[in-house]
């Protein structure tokens, strides 16, 4: 999209462009969550949370037959979990409206199988999927309307280059059943000598502060040295993909927080030569306990503060939102002073960042 592509600015005449991000009631989105206020606040966006349901048969038949309106309203930004949100999206009281701009930012893009056929999704003026190797997929489902922007973190805020790390092994979320009793985990690695954190309990977010509970997990990530996470392939489960390797959050959020990542890693994932680098994971050849707590231990032993400030500062520079909120920015004309100020700041944490 480029400039000219929509009605000028000063034909705008309500407020401000949207961000969408339906509610299904599921949990565990809280890097996505925070990920949507965030961009919300640099581009000055109305964040909006409506129930997300199923398309009814009349919904469906409606989207396939409506052609897509430009007119004067502002924008708007359409946040799915997955492709399979996206007919219940359109569905939306509105979405019809006719509107200066509709962008779709696809966070499990993986799941290809689900996705809206071309003639649904000529809808979007821009189609963002977040694993790279869908690049074609995506460029065939939205031609030159297609963009890759990868997996986040709010290094800036939330990151770390703490040197104190009192958590040797911290467990967070999925794992495999050789890992997934936190007392058996704990009483192998204590026989190690490392000191072991199981699993973080799930906090609501407080209605004052509604990061709160993503901001405590990447407060615990910046307490350990290495954080358990394995490939889905590795550790599957009923909602995990069956045959693509991805990447989530708990990588990026915890490479911030200055942790490595331990466990099988899922270097199938095209988006890994992005988002990883030397140094950023501990790679397992397969799920063994003993195995791993070895390997471990060993890592734990070389561990120096210098790993944690180097991946802080890789993170700085790949990793961080407002890197991926200025491309959607550049590409949707909706440059804002917050979010110069942002990206100021985060040049200066750069420039300041120690290496060693």
């Amino acid at each position: 999209m480029r400039q000219g592509t929509f009605p000028p600015a000063e034909e705008v005449h309500t407020p401000r462009p949207a961000l969408i991000l339906g509610d299904d009631g599921s949990r565990g989105w809280g890097p996505i969550e925070h990920f949507a206020r965030l961009a919300a606040r640099l581009l000055d966006l109305d964040l909006q949370r409506p129930p997300l349901q199923g398309a009814s048969r009349l919904a469906a038949v409606r989207q396939t037959l409506m052609r897509p309106r430009k007119g004067p309203a502002p924008g708007a930004i359409y946040l799915a979990k997955s492709p399979g949100d996206v007919k219940s999206l359109m569905a939306l009281e509105r979405f019809d409206r006719p509107r200066r701009f509709r962008a779709l930012w696809i966070v499990d893009s993986f799941w290809t199988e689900w996705a809206p056929s071309p003639r649904l999704m000529r809808h979007f003026d821009m189609v963002i999927y977040m694993q790279k190797g869908e690049a074609r997929f995506y460029e065939d489902l939205a031609p030159g309307r297609s963009l890759h922007l990868g997996w986040g973190s709010d290094v800036l805020d939330l990151g770390s280059n703490a040197a104190a790390r009192p958590v040797d092994v911290l467990r967070v979320g999925r794992q495999p059943p050789e890992w997934e009793e936190d007392a058996n985990s704990r009483a192998v690695c204590d026989a190690a000598g490392l000191r072991f954190a199981g699993r973080p309990p799930f906090l609501a977010d407080d209605p004052a502060d509604p990061s709160s509970g993503h901001r405590d997990l990447c407060a615990r990530y910046a307490q350990a040295k290495f954080v358990m996470a394995h490939s889905n392939l590795a550790a599957p489960a009923s909602y995990t993909h069956p045959h693509k390797e991805y990447l989530t959050g708990r990588w990026t959020d915890a490479i911030a927080a200055g942790a490595v990542v331990a466990g099988v890693q899922p270097f199938g994932d095209a988006s890994a030569e992005d988002l990883l680098w030397p140094g950023a994971t501990l790679d397992f050849d397969r799920i063994d306990l003993s195995r791993n707590v070895a390997a471990l231990r060993g890592a734990v032993a070389a561990w120096s503060p210098t790993v944690a400030r180097q991946n802080y500062r890789q993170a700085l520079g790949r990793l961080d939102w407002r890197w991926r909120i200025k491309a959607l920015a550049d590409r949707l004309d909706l440059g804002n002073p917050a979010l110069t100020s942002e990206l100021a700041r985060l040049e200066q944490a750069i420039s300041v960042a120690p290496t060693e």
